[in-house]
């Protein structure tokens, strides 16, 4: 079974974004995938999963006014 979620990590700004692996793969040949922070085209590929909390379970989280604040 294909996995929902994919986690990607910049090799430049050292930052990771989660895109959905659907939407990774429909799109076509010519296209690259790119940082959202720095724009860079050098990612590394991490872990594919179907829950999006086992993605996010490395860092801490916590409730501020209503919207999530990374602590750690």
């Amino acid at each position: 079974m294909l996995s929902i979620y994919t986690v990607y990590k910049c090799r430049t700004c050292q930052r990771e974004f989660i895109l959905l692996t659907e939407d990774v793969d429909s799109m076509s040949k010519d296209r690259y995938l790119a940082c959202p922070y720095c724009n860079s085209k050098r990612l590394s590929k991490g872990k594919g999963t179907d829950n999006l909390n086992e993605c996010m379970k490395e860092r801490v989280y916590k409730r501020v006014n209503g919207a999530l604040k990374q602590v750690r």
